[in-house]
């Protein structure tokens, strides 16, 4: 174990699923200081770990045909290969690295024989957080040694380019604190609420609180749509930031704000590795809920779940369970939290 000198990790779906990954590279890197790093990772979460200052190399398997990434993976000659994500790319990724020691999550028949040091994890029964799973892998490598130096690091860092681009929108559209933060559109891996709810939402917001500033996010393609909320409220005091550049650019407009709002994606994993003022709607159901997807490492958020001890049909994309009472609690919470 101590001579491993070359690792790669795989983390090759979304962005949440990426940033439930930081804590398992920073604690590869504190029980093997020394050794180099390899992510592989999906092109869209490239920006977030090429920051990292404890990662050595990043790959973006979409720039790669299956072959060449192959091929790509043996030339690093790594001695440790861990699939925090498992599928058959990664399994054949795995098997291609010639690593000797290969970690991951025991869930597919074939990956019995891929892996020689995997974890039977059943993650679909959610009894702990994503995180927690993808640092019970890392803990295979040598469970003594994470135990001993073990520590919970999910910090994200943006550059002063990112920060810039940042005071030049707030300037231009005279936003002063306090700034709550909303970023409405999800994936579909888990509930939301429609446009139209949100739009209720923030005018109750900005109907209770007269001094706050109200920033909408979302990404560029998704500029009508948000266009569309804002034009139904009708308020100086909400502005709509849709990023068209790098994912680090939402980081930055997510620390300079106040309290965050959002369901459960990505840029809110964002806003908990940031340590800012969080409330969430989340699902209760048990794939989705707080428990298995919720912020990690950090407890200033205040989860809302609509459905908690209700009925609520799951393959519908929009919560059936939210009602008048819900919004209330959800303005509520940003409310307080603002006044704290």
């Amino acid at each position: 174990m101590e001579k491993i000198k070359k690792v790669i990790i795989s983390r090759t779906d979304k962005i949440g699923d990426l940033v439930l990954s930081i804590p398992s590279f920073f604690m590869v890197k504190k029980m093997y200081p020394n050794s180099e790093i390899t992510v592989l990772v999906r092109k869209y979460n490239y920006e977030i770990v090429k920051n990292l200052p404890y990662i050595d190399r990043v790959v973006k398997i979409d720039d790669y045909r299956k072959m060449e990434l192959i091929e790509k993976i043996k030339y690093f000659k790594a001695d440790v290969f861990i699939a925090l994500y498992n599928d058959k790319f990664v399994m054949q990724l795995a098997k291609a690295s010639g690593s000797r020691i290969k970690i991951g999550p025991l869930s597919k028949i074939k990956s019995f024989f891929i892996y020689n040091k995997g974890v039977l994890q059943k993650r679909s029964k959610s009894i702990k957080n994503e995180a927690e799973y993808n640092l019970d892998l890392v803990k295979k490598l040598n469970p003594k040694k994470f135990n001993e130096l073990f520590e919970i690091n999910t910090k994200i860092f943006y550059e002063k380019k990112h920060s810039e681009a940042v005071e030049i929108f707030l300037k231009e559209n005279k936003i002063k604190s306090p700034i709550l933060l909303i970023n409405p559109f999800m994936g579909g891996s888990a509930k939301n609420i429609t446009d139209e709810e949100y739009t209720k939402l923030i005018k109750a917001i900005l109907k209770k609180s007269k001094n706050i500033n109200v920033i909408l996010t979302c990404h560029i393609s998704e500029e009508d749509r948000g266009q569309k909320i804002l034009d139904c409220i009708k308020d100086k005091r909400i502005h709509l930031y849709a990023n068209g550049g790098d994912l680090l650019n939402l980081a930055a407009i997510i620390d300079r704000s106040d309290i965050y709002f959002g369901g459960s994606t990505g840029p809110t994993h964002i806003a908990g590795a940031l340590k800012k003022t969080i409330v969430a709607i989340y699902p209760n159901k048990k794939t989705q809920s707080p428990l298995r997807w919720g912020v990690f490492g950090h407890k200033d958020v205040t989860y809302i779940v609509p459905d908690k001890d209700k009925d609520e049909n799951y393959k519908h994309k929009f919560f059936d369970s939210y009602t008048d009472k819900t919004r209330k609690e959800i303005v509520n919470a940003i409310i307080s939290n603002i006044k704290k």
